[in-house]
């Protein structure tokens, strides 16, 4: 039974303190997903370019042209209470990107000793796959966010662990 204290709440986190008097962050719906969308590169059939989504960082509110800066990151989202993460991470996918995709696990990881948070990572191919429009949640930061096809090499480089991971974890189910 977790009797971990209720620090302070929102509607989207809690902060907790254990009964040893450790504190962490819980999002609701406590765990995540990354989805990493593919397709062929049009220039290079035999490379892959990926879907990368550009979100605020909320520890970086610089603007750039009156706008926030945006941090490239793949599709991502929590679990919603009693949601599988292939269901979210299908659910994220079509309302960030509007493609509507069977996703293949390719690992997970612990997000922070900071937090209680498991990441599920996933891929998903959509060569000559043609979206919906993204339905997006309505809010601001998912407003500003916008999508932009990057090669899969530049993944590596992104400063977002789930990119460095996912790059490494593919790279290995690709390349192999």
């Amino acid at each position: 039974m977790n009797t971990d204290r209720i620090i302070f709440q929102t509607e989207w986190i809690t902060v907790k303190e254990s009964d040893q008097g450790f504190h962490y962050l819980e999002r609701r719906g406590k765990d995540s997903v990354a989805v990493f969308l593919l397709r062929k590169s049009s220039t290079d059939p035999q490379q892959y370019e990926v879907l990368i989504r550009q979100q605020h960082l909320c520890i970086d509110n610089s603007e750039v042209d009156g706008r926030l800066n945006l941090f490239p990151c793949p599709i991502t989202g929590a679990l919603n209470e009693g949601e599988s993460p292939e269901t979210a991470a299908m659910r994220e996918t079509y309302e960030e990107t509007g493609y509507r995709v069977q996703v293949i696990p390719c690992g997970s990881y612990i997000v922070s000793t900071q937090t209680n948070e498991i990441c599920y990572l996933y891929y998903a191919y959509v060569t000559k796959k043609k979206p919906d429009p993204p339905q997006q949640d309505g809010t601001y930061l998912e407003s500003i966010a916008r999508n932009e096809w990057h090669s899969f090499e530049e993944m590596k480089d992104y400063e977002y662990v789930a990119c460095q991971i996912g790059y490494f974890k593919l790279r290995t189910l690709l390349f192999q």
